[in-house]
């Protein structure tokens, strides 16, 4: 059968979100190959019969000898490897792989995850970057509206792009569960890795701002520190009795389980995965009205929207879910994994990636 590389910035990328495509794949007969930094996640491929490849990645980073060794490794691991597909997740993987592909024509298939924006001459040099590892994929999956209007506008409507629903979720696993019954004691759960992007100055401000006035609310924040300047704060914010830190946890579901709701206050996504498995197990989502958000929350219905970097906004969003009657918290939840059961499954996105495979290996 085929060999078919998956090129990631973390583990948890291909755990958290593309297990059962990996497997999937592994079935079917392919050889998979996984490469990202290593992480304790990849034992578990490792074990199903993966094999995988060290290479460090530094996500959040601008130095440019850094990223000229990236693309350089990327470069001879393609060429030695000899991939018959190679599938890239995250920006840098998807713009370094991706542009390596291209030259040494290597069919590939890019999820870059969102599109990031930036401002003057950064964004010129994003959107160059964009065009020239973009240009040559054999398809681009695309996690929200706003993403595929912007590559296809880059990139003149040359591309084959398909709209996914992001990583999907995992019906089966992330099962539906009975609403909380204690309503006294409120838990907002914040899942996401910790940096300035994910919103955790708002959401540590917010919770500052609620706990004031209702004191017996609680906030958990679970995920591991991109930046380390923040493990002090929070540390400190922990000390006030204003928010508690979970850690990072393989499997969330119990977390999730006995949580009210979760907040979002991301400041870009593709299609966030956080919103997906708290709606999936019937808690409502209170998120930041973006691109990747958006769509894994009906306003009002299943969960509550407030406008990006807006404390004022959060707020304002978390209180009205506070003083919701018990009843209708219960019933955004249903409405919430009713929606995830309509549009969100994972299934499809499978499905979709198997197409586009199936019509590469076709060709080659």
């Amino acid at each position: 059968m085929s060999k078919i590389m998956l090129i990631s910035s973390k583990d948890n990328n291909f755990y958290n979100f593309r297990s059962e495509f990996i497997l999937k794949l592994q079935s079917m007969g392919h050889e998979v190959v996984l490469v990202c930094p290593y992480g304790k996640k990849i034992d578990y491929f490792i074990k199903h019969g993966c094999r995988f490849i060290d290479i460090s990645v530094d996500r959040r980073g601008k130095n440019v000898f850094k990223d000229t060794r990236l693309l350089y490794e990327y470069y001879i691991l393609i060429k030695r490897e000899k991939p018959d597909v190679v599938l890239t997740y995250t920006t840098k993987p998807s713009v370094f792989a991706g542009f390596v592909c291209r030259i040494i024509k290597t069919p590939y298939i890019i999820n870059n995850a969102g599109i990031m924006e930036a401002h003057g001459l950064f964004d010129l040099f994003l959107n160059f970057l964009y065009q020239v590892s973009f240009k040559k994929a054999s398809c681009i999956m695309c996690q929200n509206s706003f993403e595929k209007e912007k590559i296809q506008s880059l990139l003149h409507n040359a591309i084959n792009c398909r709209s996914i629903p992001g990583s999907g979720v995992n019906l089966s696993e992330f099962t539906y569960q009975p609403y909380p019954e204690n309503n006294d004691e409120i838990i907002f759960n914040y899942v996401a890795r910790i940096v300035k992007v994910k919103g955790i100055d708002e959401m540590l401000e917010c919770a500052k701002r609620v706990k004031k006035e209702y004191p017996k609310v609680k906030f958990v924040i679970y995920g591991d520190y991109d930046d380390y300047s923040y493990q002090k704060v929070i540390s400190d914010f922990e000390k006030m009795g204003i928010v508690e830190y979970g850690g990072i946890q393989i499997n969330m579901k119990p977390f999730i389980e006995t949580a009210h709701a979760v907040i979002h206050p991301s400041y870009y996504e593709g299609m966030t995965n956080v919103v997906l498995e708290h709606s999936a197990m019937g808690r409502v989502c209170i998120g930041s009205k973006i691109p990747g958000v958006c769509e894994g929350i009906d306003d009002n219905k299943t969960g509550f929207l407030f406008d990006v970097k807006d404390i004022g906004s959060m707020v304002e969003a978390v209180k009205k879910f506070i003083n919701l009657p018990y009843e209708e918290k219960v019933a955004m939840g249903k409405a919430a994994r009713e929606k995830m059961e309509r549009y969100f499954s994972r299934d499809i996105v499978t499905n979709v990636y198997l197409e586009e495979l199936l019509k590469i290996l076709e060709l080659s």
